[in-house]
């Protein structure tokens, strides 16, 4: 049996071979986003390799003028192009086959790599690629803090485990099989969380902009995304009951103001966990004292209502300890009049779509801090904004806890699809064998 770390002991005619030894690697190159047309030749870009694909391209998202194509690097039908760019060390060296017609191309930040055919299948390569053994041999190529990266030179040197070309074949024809099926539960999990949450909203909403009294006399007001509330209740602007102060990043050249950080700092990364939860207690990054007093950045009190105003707009949650935040998002220090959770319901659920149509037609996604001033909401009396709180957790705690319930469904089910692959790309068990027992 032949052995490499991370991969484990493999079948007596499985070799390992580096990435380089099976076919070519080219850095990709070409324009911004800006080169983007409605229609043209089609154009891979690295980010999409994490938002719009999975293994496989068979259609593309961004397209060229062909007058621009000179500048761009061609990608073959048939090879794979890997991010070379990203975030995440655990998801860097994403990559992806081409099933796209030539002529088709890629951007930069991006390797194109052609594989020998005679030697090693597409498809089976990945799988491999995807596997847990070579997404920690990417990460622990990979450079960078912030942005991290990883050069075709690094990419070239990952131990592949090669069978005999019959059974990569058969390998890629098994996971293919077997990984629809868990795909499409997913994807029904998936399906019911969107339903459920768009449920969660309509509830929300409902009582956010009417109130918890079925029988209630309604007035108009100039609010699009709420044209009546309960007469009784007030519209009025926003800075008039509530602080609004804008976030900041300290210098990154300065290494000395990210020393002794002990302050949670609230920047992109946390992003994803302002979308469920109200409260937000933890943050990826922290900063330090000498950061807030040589930035523009505030360290504000408990209870302020924090808004993503760029890129993922919209999503809200509830400081629970003194924080600052980075300049994507807006932070709203709440007077006496106004409940930081009544505040926190309005921003998740009534006035979304409002957000959206802020940005509409935008290439870059983001809330103008003219926009924030002239936020305008209804206004309950505190004792009515209690009960609406109160109302609204009580009534959608079942939904959460049919979105919490799907959630570990999907969970458990990408644990079995990353094993069940593992597995079969490392040898563990012979998929001739088990398709035949199937």
């Amino acid at each position: 049996m032949t052995r490499e770390d991370w991969i484990g002991d493999l079948p007596p005619a499985w070799t390992i071979v580096r990435l380089g030894a099976l076919g070519s690697l080219g850095k990709g190159s070409g324009g911004s986003k800006e080169d983007n047309r409605d229609s043209g030749v089609p154009v891979v870009r690295y980010g999409e390799l994490y938002t719009k694909f999975d293994r496989v391209i068979r259609d593309a998202h961004s397209f060229i003028s062909p007058d621009d194509s000179y500048r761009y690097t061609p990608l073959p039908r048939g090879s794979l192009v890997f991010a070379g760019s990203g975030e995440d060390p655990e998801e860097i060296g994403k990559a992806a086959l081409s099933l796209l017609a030539s002529p088709a191309f890629v951007g930069g930040d991006s390797v194109v790599f052609t594989p020998h055919r005679a030697v090693v299948d597409s498809v089976y390569l990945t799988y491999v690629l995807d596997s847990k053994p070579l997404r920690a041999h990417k990460a622990i190529r990979s450079t960078g803090f912030t942005v991290v990266h990883i050069s075709a030179g690094k990419l070239k040197t990952l131990p592949i485990p090669l069978p005999p070309l019959d059974e990569q074949r058969a390998i890629a024809d098994y996971l293919d099989h077997e990984t629809a099926q868990i795909d499409a539960l997913v994807t029904k999990q998936d399906e019911l969380i969107r339903l459920l949450k768009e449920r969660r909203i309509a509830v929300r909403s409902a009582l956010a902009t009417r109130g918890v009294s079925a029988d209630v006399d309604l007035s108009p007001t100039d609010l699009v995304w709420a044209p009546k509330v309960p007469a009784a209740w007030r519209v009025v602007p926003l800075t008039s009951i509530a602080k609004l102060e804008s976030g900041h990043t300290p210098s990154r050249s300065r290494p000395e103001w990210w020393v002794d950080a002990y302050i949670p700092w609230i920047s992109l990364n946390d992003v994803s966990a302002l979308s469920d939860w109200e409260y937000i207690a933890e943050t990826v990054n922290l900063i330090s004292d000498a950061g807030i007093a040589n930035s523009s950045a505030r360290l504000l009190p408990v209870g302020t209502v924090v808004l993503s105003r760029d890129a993922t707009i919209g999503r809200s949650a509830i400081m629970q300890a003194p924080m600052a935040t980075s300049q994507h998002f807006a932070n709203w220090v709440c007077g006496p009049a106004l409940n930081p959770r009544y505040l926190w319901l309005l921003f998740t659920s009534a006035m979304q779509q409002y957000f959206d149509s802020l940005t509409d037609g935008s290439t870059i996604r983001t809330i103008g801090m003219g926009d924030l001033r002239a936020f305008k909401i209804p206004l309950p009396s505190p004792e009515e904004q209690e009960r609406i709180v109160y109302r609204a957790h009580h009534a959608t705690s079942r939904i959460d806890t049919l979105i919490a319930k799907a959630e570990e469904h999907i969970a458990l089910a990408k644990e079995r699809r990353a094993a069940l692959v593992t597995a079969a790309v490392t040898g563990q068990f012979d998929v001739r064998t088990a398709r035949k027992a199937g």
